[in-house]
């Protein structure tokens, strides 16, 4: 079959002829979409050409549409040797777990810079492992069931999901329950990867709403969760996780089966072609490459439900949590994420951005996004510029509120309903901008902001540090540094092992983080320090092997059956090791002949906790 996921708006819809100049200049504008494609049936080309997603054709809507970008078409070096060697990738993308799995961010600025919404190139990716390969002729036969305390046990097709349901386009941002984690690093070490503020982004998807594929199996009276698993191939197991099913049987909840993103076929590294979107939720319950959806009476029993996306009790150390007593722990289900926290960032001024006061501008405008969860909105996002003492309001750009207000209850976008006006839950990120004094900058020691929703939770002025290190939500801070007459302006952290940011350097210099006032001094008061205490480090080397390894002899082991590696200066050799590694063979296999120092200590996961196999690993220096 020759059709086509991505058929743009209905030529027949009527489209008002809308300026979109009077939204706020100080935003970057969202670019608007071409729409110069005749429409066509499904699967026509799965994957549009980089001219037609950079056409200047353009019509101007009352609402935005997806950014023109320019789609990966290369796979990268660092991908050739994976088993991701089949996914295209963009390289500005900051790598935040090494070479593979795949997980990484935007930056910062440029994810921001897009505008409402994200292209999939730019988007934030979380992947346990490798990702599915499936071919455009595989799309339309790809299946998934519907199993367990059900009447009508289903198994229906992609094909199927677009024939038999009517498909919706709604506007959803995703955010990774690991967002802005490296603060919670550099207080403690937690057992997650350094995640910097950029593991949000935003997209407009199509699909079918679950409530309509489950009330046609229809749950028994005794079920109450929906679990889900996708095809992703990991060492314990498929991927796979549950959420409430009152919740999924909520229209207002807004839970999806979507095979678009942005008018365009999902594509590999997020989800193609089917996953779950979960609107509010953490987006480890958007399970990717849906297989199979079990109505059970209990929540999963999946190893990666039990033991991720969870925050258990900030006295829970890793140590603890990794004893056999420790398991209870991960087991108790009120300890487990679903809706997000609300949380907020500061996009500009960026890290290391300088401003002059001498050059007579008088206002600069601070801008951010923010974000709520279980569909609650963002009512207030507030600036402070007096270490917490009295607070200004920022302007809130609400995008999404331009489906509800323009969009008609048929209108067609991306041959989907768009599904938004009659809803009272909000999915969506949110802008937010103010103008401030320059002249009061320059007396400030930083820009703080939080964030409150609909329901008054608020962002904590302290951070609750847990042992994954997840929903990270406390005040956005921004140092500012002033010499003479220029302002440098310091983020808290940069992502993954990315040198700077305030937090750093504040614990360089031995303050304490965890002080309440950030570590930094305080009035005519001394930078508070911490006590250093000494942490002890497994040991990975053998003291009895004595031998040198020349580059020659390193390089003759750049090999999938005898790979030697590099880490701080010694040379493992990860033979043994190829069959049962957590990570896969490919985290061995890629590392063959290489200094991976980096990588290593981007994913260990405490300065005395590895992974079993690498503790094994690294006492065998060859």
């Amino acid at each position: 079959m020759s059709q086509d996921i991505r058929p743009l708006i209905d030529e027949n819809t009527q489209l008002p002829d809308m300026d979109l100049s009077d939204t706020n200049p100080r935003l970057p504008p969202t670019p608007p979409y071409s729409i110069h494609d005749k429409p066509g049936a499904y699967w026509q080309s799965a994957s549009p050409s980089p001219s037609r997603r950079n056409s200047t054709a353009h019509t101007k809507l009352p609402f935005p549409l997806p950014p023109s970008y320019t789609p990966p078409t290369k796979i990268l070096e660092i991908d050739k040797k994976t088993p991701d060697h089949h996914v295209p990738r963009d390289p500005r993308l900051i790598r935040l777990t090494g070479t593979h799995p795949f997980n990484v961010e935007a930056p910062l600025s440029s994810l921001y810079d897009e505008g409402f919404l994200t292209s999939p190139s730019n988007f934030y990716v979380r992947n346990h492992g490798p990702v599915p390969q499936v071919s455009d002729a595989e799309i339309p036969d790809w299946s998934f069931t519907i199993e367990g305390l059900v009447e009508h046990p289903i198994t229906i097709t992609l094909k199927g999901l677009i024939e038999e349901y009517e498909q919706v386009t709604v506007p959803i941002t995703l955010v990774c329950a690991g967002n802005r984690r490296k603060e919670q690093n550099l207080v403690r070490k937690s057992k997650g990867f350094s995640w910097g503020a950029a593991g949000v982004s935003n997209a407009l998807w199509t699909g079918v709403p679950l409530c309509e594929v489950l009330k046609r199996a229809a749950p028994k009276r005794r079920a109450r969760y929906v679990c889900m698993e996708g095809a992703e191939t990991l060492p314990n197991g498929n991927y796979g996780t549950s959420v409430k099913l009152n919740w999924a049987l909520d229209p207002n909840r807004g839970i999806m089966l979507a095979h678009m993103m942005n008018g365009e076929t999902l594509t590999p590294d997020h989800g193609k072609p089917l996953r779950v979107v979960v609107p509010g939720m953490i987006g480890g319950r958007s399970v990717k490459w849906l297989k199979r959806i079990v109505v059970s009476e209990g929540p999963s029993e999946n190893w990666y439900h039990i033991n991720d996306n969870r925050v258990l009790p900030t006295m829970v150390s890793p140590e603890m949590s990794a004893t056999e007593e420790g398991k209870k722990w991960w087991m108790d289900e009120r300890y487990a994420i679903y809706d997000l926290s609300t949380n907020s960032a500061t996009v500009y001024p960026a890290h290391d951005e300088v401003l002059r006061l001498d050059q007579g501008k008088e206002t600069y405008t601070v801008r951010g996004y923010a974000y709520g969860g279980g569909g609650r909105r963002v009512t207030r996002v507030e600036i402070n510029l007096d270490q917490g003492r009295s607070w200004m309001l920022a302007d809130i750009n609400y995008d999404e509120d331009k489906y509800r207000d323009h969009a008609d209850k048929n209108q067609q976008l991306f041959n989907g309903r768009l599904d938004v006006s009659w809803r009272e839950t909000c999915f969506c990120w949110c802008f937010w901008h103010l103008e401030v004094p320059v002249a009061q900058l320059g007396d400030a020691k930083d820009i703080l902001v939080r964030a409150m929703d609909e329901s008054l939770n608020v962002q904590p002025r302290d951070m609750y540090w847990s042992v994954l290190g997840m929903m990270n939500n406390p005040w956005f801070r921004v140092a500012v540094i002033r010499k003479g007459d220029t302002l440098r302006f310091e983020h808290p952290t940069q992502p993954a092992l990315i040198p700077g940011g305030w937090m750093e350097r504040v614990k360089k210099a031995g303050g304490d983080l965890a002080n309440g006032f950030w570590g930094e001094q305080i009035g005519g008061q001394a930078l508070q320090q911490v006590d250093k205490q000494v942490v002890p480090e497994v040991k990975m080397t053998n003291d009895d092997v004595k031998r040198e390894i020349t580059i020659e002899e390193l390089r003759a082991h750049e090999s999938d059956t005898e790979p030697w590696f590099v880490v701080n200066g010694e040379v493992y050799d990860g033979t043994g090791f190829l069959e049962g590694h957590p990570g896969g063979v490919s985290s061995i296999v890629n590392s063959a002949a290489q200094d991976v120092t980096d990588e290593f200590m981007a994913i260990r996961t405490s300065p005395f906790r590895f992974c079993a196999f690498c503790v094994s690993l690294l006492c065998r220096p060859s």
